[in-house]
């Protein structure tokens, strides 16, 4: 069976996941005063897997750490993300160090992009040719011993994982607001419908967090 990838995603109410678009991420949890007990709740999802990935557009816009998750006396965080073609800059902090961090490239990807991450102790995990086969990819890091990967977008990657059949469940919060409709989705880009099963419903304040599974 091939490994699937489980979602973590946050959206307004219309599908928004930023507030303008190419807007931060991130920005909205201070735009809505997020509560800290909110964010645990993400955290504490991410701390049942063995990784948390990001695509490289959520790097680029968020340049995220991935770690803020740990806990003392808990596991290391492991980051995941993919550039096939060397676009993340060298000062991003998914590049820090301060983690074990892995990066999905391709037969075509630059090699002094691959030196570099060889050189940052980063392990550029080859699958595909031109463009990075996810499906591959997904069994490459279960090769690596981390079959349990959370993907927190962004939306076009989330699309295309759906797309190709590779998401098991989507953890989803549910934000008390509406965006800007032109905003990236939580599903961006064409794709079929995905039927999904809901697994849980839970409610903190004006948040709500939903758990799906596909229906394959």
């Amino acid at each position: 069976m091939t490994p699937t990838f489980d979602l973590l995603t946050a959206g307004a109410v219309n599908g928004a996941l930023a507030a303008q678009p190419g807007g931060v991420s991130t920005a909205m949890v201070a735009l809505l005063d997020t509560p800290p007990a909110i964010l645990e709740r993400m955290y504490a999802v991410r701390r049942r897997y063995d990784a948390v990935a990001v695509g490289t557009g959520t790097v680029l816009i968020d340049d995220p750490a991935l770690t803020s998750h740990a806990v003392a006396g808990g596991p290391a965080p492991v980051r995941v993300t993919l550039d096939r073609s060397g676009r993340i800059p060298r000062h991003a902090r998914i590049f820090d160090g301060s983690a074990r961090t892995l990066v999905g490239v391709a037969a075509s990807t630059p090699p002094d992009y691959l030196a570099f991450l060889a050189a940052r102790g980063v392990e550029a995990v080859a699958a595909g040719h031109d463009r990075i086969d996810l499906a591959a990819f997904a069994a490459a890091l279960a090769g690596r011993g981390l079959p349990r990967v959370l993907v927190e977008g962004g939306g076009r990657l989330n699309r295309e994982l759906l797309r190709l059949g590779l998401v098991d469940r989507i953890h989803l919060t549910l934000l008390p607001a509406a965006l800007d409709a032109t905003a990236v989705n939580l599903f961006a880009g064409p794709g079929e419908p995905v039927r999904l099963r809901l697994l849980d419903c839970d409610r903190l304040g004006d948040y709500v967090f939903l758990v799906y599974q596909t229906i394959r």
